[in-house]
């Protein structure tokens, strides 16, 4: 029985994916393997590749060839395209903000910091004055008071 089953498997055309070579393939199989440069092919894509390069159009008065699919398609495909480099550019407006308030936190505290400072340093250059006496003031020179030496006495140099 399985001589006759041999006998009535019919073999089809196909054309080796790897080498390119015409080779006849058992339609029911998955796979063959060449007989030209040995490569083993999945045999429904050998096949195909013969229809392909044996196609014969006969008895065609017109072609329709329809370019809507083809538009949608690429059209629908930019249209994703830009879509994702909205939200890319979206992400990084975010991202930029976030980094930038941040950035604005750390100057206020270092702002902060130095305002405290100089606070605490005009603090302590008042304390300082206040305990020595000084008032900051200057007097106007016809107010300057001088401290003027005793007078010598005459019968202090006899001696």
């Amino acid at each position: 029985m399985s001589n006759e089953n041999d006998l009535r498997t019919r073999l089809v055309p196909a054309i080796c994916t790897q080498c390119g070579g015409q080779v006849e393939v058992d339609p029911t199989q998955e796979a063959a393997v060449c007989k030209y440069c040995g490569t083993p092919f999945i045999v429904e894509k050998a096949i195909q590749n013969y229809s392909i390069q044996n196609a014969k159009i006969e008895h065609v008065d017109t072609v329709n060839i329809n370019t809507k699919g083809t538009a949608e398609s690429f059209f629908g495909f930019l249209g994703e395209q830009m879509s994702e480099s909205r939200e890319v550019r979206r992400e990084e407006r975010r991202e930029q903000r976030a980094l930038d308030r941040e950035t604005q936190k750390m100057f206020m505290k270092i702002f902060g910091y130095m305002m405290i400072g100089m606070f605490v340093l005009a603090a302590i250059m008042f304390i300082v004055q206040v305990i020595r006496g000084d008032s900051g003031e200057e007097l106007p020179a016809e107010q300057e008071t001088y401290i003027e030496e005793p007078a010598e006495t005459p019968g202090a140099n006899a001696s």
